[in-house]
């Protein structure tokens, strides 16, 4: 189905929904448009354009085939790696030195985007950052708040439940930290 609409569309496959998203949609057979939802990648946008044909091609799916079930942990990323490479240690010195996000991104000449992946990267393998040095208790509980509706793979679905108040960047740091609890 997804070739099928990509070719239509004359796009390449993952912009319709990358590989990720199809597993997930493999694993949890969603049934309706609030477990369409929880999909990593599945915007309202994608919501709206595809989920009445994913919806229909999973139900006509279960029809013919058996539900698979998968043990709680067979999409689990592996475990963190407890080295981090230069540029990580490079950016995670400059932020224990006080400078901000957008410092570092000049002094570096990297994008915030790449600062915020560094600081996510570095928590995951195991580093301490506090997130109250980027978010109020109040955000804290939203931000929990949208990836619990969400699912904490669908990062595109936590921003837009969120209306668009925190980037990117900073929702990878949350959801850094709230999985390495």
């Amino acid at each position: 189905l997804r070739k099928k609409l990509a070719d239509e569309r004359a796009v390449p496959s993952y912009i319709i929904f990358s590989d990720v998203s199809l597993r997930q949609m493999a694993r949890s057979y969603p049934a309706n448009e609030q477990e369409f939802t929880r999909i990593s990648g599945v915007s309202q946008k994608k919501l709206e354009e595809f989920g009445e044909a994913f919806l229909a091609e999973i139900a006509l799916h279960l029809l013919t085939e058996p539900r698979q079930i998968f043990a709680d942990d067979s999409f689990v990323a592996p475990p963190a790696k407890t080295h981090l490479g230069d540029t990580v240690r490079e950016t995670m010195k400059l932020f224990r030195a006080g400078q901000s996000v957008e410092q570092i991104s000049r002094s570096r000449g990297i994008t915030t985007g790449t600062v915020f992946g560094h600081l996510a990267t570095a928590i995951e393998s195991g580093e301490n950052i506090e997130l109250n040095q980027f978010f109020t208790d109040e955000d804290q509980q939203k931000i929990a708040a949208a990836f619990a509706q969400c699912g904490f793979g669908n990062i595109v679905g936590a921003k837009e439940f969120l209306a668009n108040k925190f980037d990117y960047g900073l929702l990878r740091i949350f959801r850094a930290a709230a999985q390495r609890k």
